[in-house]
């Protein structure tokens, strides 16, 4: 079986072809897989040169007779968004074309068949190939959206179960504990982040199609959904707020990392902090200063006694605590393992103000855990690390805003990390006709 591209004219292969060749070739070996032809890969000869793309490889067609695989090839041409571009061809054993006998219609025009516009030279070449490259690089940039979208969510859920799963946490839900909540559990958490992944997907392309100037403008949109991660958030917990605030930060990260990835090729932390103030532009003081409200939010409640603006203050400075003291502790090492987790959760609890503490317990209980956070983590043990969780449990406190945080930095290490390897990005933004 071969694979090859229909390209008029002289070079065949320019880098927007060559991407939309290796999209199709990895649809092809899918679809084979998917209807039990075995490919010999060791045997497999790929070339590309000005001659084109070309893919040939022998087949082990197990039941499948000569026809019913030239059906197959045939089938996959036909279901393929451009697959009048595509030619994948069949031979048997001795080296001979086996045909279909059908006349394919011209891609162009779609009115004539293919060899009659060939023979009249209906089309000029210049005409068809411009055509046929924009096609192709449209074709490669949904593909690359599609999967930078599927990557992101992917991310987003691996860092919610990264935060959950990690145990002990002082104070928190984790495997074994319920910690300061006796209304939730391990369990409750695990439902809760099945029903809130869902949107993930929408968030990041929310992001992507984002196109207006003022950045403030996508507040509503990425609320919108968070709206929806609320009600599927409570649906499956039965009313219990398992994770509101990280639905308001995860919603912002992906957002703006569907953001960034619609206007460059790698993820630039500057890029994305500005992105993130742009959307969060001024929100502490529209949203943490109440007008005509008898009734306060704990967020304007903590923000009036104290001053502290929390989550919304957070994404206001771009992530600074997790920028500045969450992801240098990631980064500083080579494997995301238990240690560097709680290292990491220390690190931001030792400075940010979390206002889950402050509307429990106020601010000289929370310095308390500051510096029990902070002792631990320079004098990383478990005797130090203990301390920390004996204090949350004799205060009755939960650091979730912490939490939160950490799995923000959980995301970004990944994103980050995921980036480094080229494992994130599949195609350049970069159109060569």
């Amino acid at each position: 079986m071969s694979l090859s591209l229909n390209v008029p004219g002289y070079p065949k292969s320019n880098p927007t072809v060559h991407s939309f060749f290796g999209h199709c070739l990895t649809e092809l070996k899918y679809y084979l897989k998917a209807h039990l032809v075995g490919i010999m890969e060791k045997e497999a000869i790929e070339r590309v040169d000005d001659a084109g793309d070309f893919y040939i490889v022998p087949c082990l067609t197990g039941r499948l007779s000569f026809p019913e695989m030239k059906q197959l090839c045939e089938g996959f041409e036909e279901g393929h968004q451009l697959g009048r571009f595509v030619d994948v061809d069949l031979n048997d054993f001795q080296g001979n074309t086996i045909s279909s006998g059908k006349s394919k219609m011209c891609f162009f025009c779609r009115v004539k068949p293919a060899i009659e516009c060939r023979r009249s030279n209906s089309h000029g070449a210049g005409e068809v190939r411009s055509f046929m490259f924009e096609e192709m690089a449209n074709y490669c940039r949904q593909q690359r959206e599609k999967l930078l979208i599927k990557r992101l969510s992917s991310l987003g859920l691996q860092a919610l179960l990264y935060e959950i799963s990690l145990t002990p946490k002082p104070g928190l839900v984790d495997k074994f504990s319920s910690g300061s909540h006796a209304d939730m559990n391990f369990r409750t958490f695990l439902v809760s982040s099945a029903a809130i992944s869902v949107w993930f997907e929408d968030l990041a392309r929310a992001g992507f199609s984002f196109r207006g100037n003022d950045l403030t403008q996508a507040l509503p949109v990425i609320r919108q959904i968070g709206l929806r991660m609320e009600a599927s958030m409570y649906e499956s917990t039965h009313n219990i707020n398992t994770q509101k605030g990280i639905i308001f930060l995860m919603g912002l990260s992906l957002f703006a990392c569907g953001k960034l990835y619609s206007q460059t090729d790698q993820f630039d932390s500057e890029l994305f902090r500005e992105i993130l103030r742009g959307i969060c532009k001024d929100l502490t003081r529209k949203e943490l200063y109440p007008v005509g409200r008898s009734e306060k939010s704990h967020g304007e409640e903590i923000y009036r006694k104290y001053g502290f603006s929390g989550a919304r203050g957070e994404a206001e400075t771009g992530f600074r605590t997790v920028f500045e003291f969450g992801l240098p502790q990631l980064e500083s090492s080579l494997e995301t393992d238990d240690a560097v987790l709680f290292k990491c959760f220390l690190a931001i609890s030792s400075n940010t103000n979390d206002t889950n503490i402050l509307y429990r317990r106020g601010p000289d209980v929370l310095s308390s855990f500051q510096e029990l956070c902070k002792t631990a983590l320079e004098n990383f043990n478990e005797a130090n690390y203990s301390k920390v969780a004996e204090f949350c449990k004799s205060k009755n406190i939960s650091p979730g805003g912490s939490a939160d945080l950490l799995v923000v930095s959980i995301f970004l290490g990944s994103v980050i990390s995921a980036d480094k390897r080229k494992d994130i990005n599949p195609l350049s933004l970069t159109n060569d006709f």
